[in-house]
């Protein structure tokens, strides 16, 4: 009898305490933000042991999944796209760089299934672009969970990217989404990809929201934010970091969060190691071929002033300028192959030449002067009765850009790759220094 009695209050603790039960009183939020086309291979296993513990966790992203790796340049995005289907990605913001292969892309992967959610983007016939909000049932509990773009998302694009779409004010439409969803819900989750300092700014203008999974800032919040009652957190960028929110299921909701690092020596999850692999095959004689040598190596902001000086030489212009988003990395000394370059210029920009007038020139430079980030050679003073023909990329042409004279200047498109101008300014260092070895 005294055995029975042993053995049923033995089970009877294993059931209270197991990871199941304990779930059942609380909600488990895991969240990235800023993934960029990067590996989620490392990310998979720190989701499998999070799933073991909490099988009903919600894994939701803040945005810009796309764009900044050779592969997910080259294949328009289906590599990072196949990767979170598999995953079992429950819902992600739209950020801006998933415009960076255009809408036609943003369609294929919503066809496929890849949960994007905006309650703010609309397309011309006043329909959403993506679903404007999920309700997951966790157990008793009903999550709303809605995500905004920022609206300078067209500044940040190629006008032909965005054609046709709307990107109304966050808060707004938000606000507008919680009232006619009133009691539908007990917990509203919103995936934001305005940055940081618009998320504090969100969390006071509307209330209700319980937490802000927050991107495009890439800032590292080891620690969530509160506001009220909203918890703010944001996870880094690149899958350098899995964001992890508990939210205890009693009155009020009360949630915390922290950062798990996710490290060099977190084994890679073996399926999506097959899985890079299989989409590295197509390309790895390509992208690994040795392309350049580089005399120094260069940090980002060194690789945007050898880049500048790169396109001023290749076209004789007067001044280069490029923004300093368009640099993503440096370069590293000796051997460069072309995935290094891909790293350093990631969106296929193409070369122009812009012909200004001596008063915008001076306008350009006024700009420039607020914009510390932005890389620019040439002239610092300017002759306002002369002209002046500027290097540049196609994406500051665009009217919605940082500098908007440029749109207005005489353009003149080379047909050349910016990618293209930096490979082959490296293999003429290649043939320096492959000279002074003869000499």
């Amino acid at each position: 009898m005294k055995k029975t009695l042993a053995i049923c209050l033995l089970l009877l603790f294993a059931a209270l305490f197991s990871p199941s039960a304990q779930g059942q009183d609380q909600l488990v939020i895991l969240h990235t933000n800023d993934l960029h086309g990067q590996s989620l291979a490392r990310l998979a296993t720190l989701l499998a042991e999070q799933r073991e513990l909490h099988p009903d966790l919600l894994w939701v992203d803040a945005g810009d999944l796309f764009s900044g790796t050779a592969i997910s340049n080259l294949l328009q995005g289906k590599a990072e796209e196949a990767a979170v289907l598999e995953l079992g990605l429950d819902a992600i913001a739209l950020g801006n760089h998933d415009f960076d292969f255009g809408l036609e892309a943003v369609h294929r992967s919503l066809q496929a299934g890849v949960p994007w959610v905006a309650v703010n983007v609309l397309q011309q016939d006043g329909t959403h672009l993506a679903a404007p909000f999920f309700l997951k049932q966790v157990g008793d509990v009903r999550v709303l969970i809605t995500g905004v773009a920022t609206p300078a998302t067209p500044r940040m694009s190629f006008p032909e990217h965005v054609a046709g779409l709307t990107f109304a004010d966050p808060a707004a439409t938000l606000g507008q989404l919680l009232e006619e969803q009133a009691g539908a819900f007990d917990i509203c989750l919103v995936l934001s990809h305005l940055g940081y300092g618009e998320d504090l700014l969100l969390a006071q203008q509307v209330p209700g929201i319980k937490v802000i999974i927050g991107g495009h800032t890439h800032t590292v919040l080891s620690r969530p934010v509160r506001i009220g009652d909203t918890l703010i957190c944001q996870a880094g960028a690149n899958g350098e970091y899995l964001g992890r929110v508990v939210i205890n299921l009693e009155e009020g909701y009360p949630a915390q969060g922290e950062l798990l690092r996710i490290e060099a020596s977190t084994p890679p999850h073996p399926r999506f190691v097959e899985l890079d692999q299989h989409f590295e095959n197509l390309f790895a004689a390509q992208l690994d071929e040795v392309i350049g040598y580089s005399r120094f190596g260069y940090v980002k902001n060194g690789m945007g002033i050898l880049l500048t000086r790169a396109l001023q030489e290749f076209t004789g212009a007067d001044a280069a300028l490029y923004n300093g988003g368009g640099v993503r990395a440096g370069l590293p000394r000796g051997a460069v192959t072309r995935r290094d370059v891909f790293a350093v210029e990631p969106f296929g920009n193409q070369v122009v030449v812009v012909t200004l007038t001596g008063a915008q020139m001076a306008e350009l430079l006024e700009i420039k002067s607020l914009r510390s980030s932005d890389f620019f050679e040439g002239p610092r003073l300017v002759d306002t009765s002369k002209t002046y023909r500027i290097a540049t990329s196609d994406f500051l042409t665009t009217p919605e850009s940082s500098y908007p004279m440029l749109a207005a200047g005489e353009i003149h498109k080379l047909g050349v790759p910016v990618r293209q101008v930096l490979e082959d300014y490296l293999r003429e260092q290649v043939l320096e220094k492959a000279e002074q070895g003869v000499r």
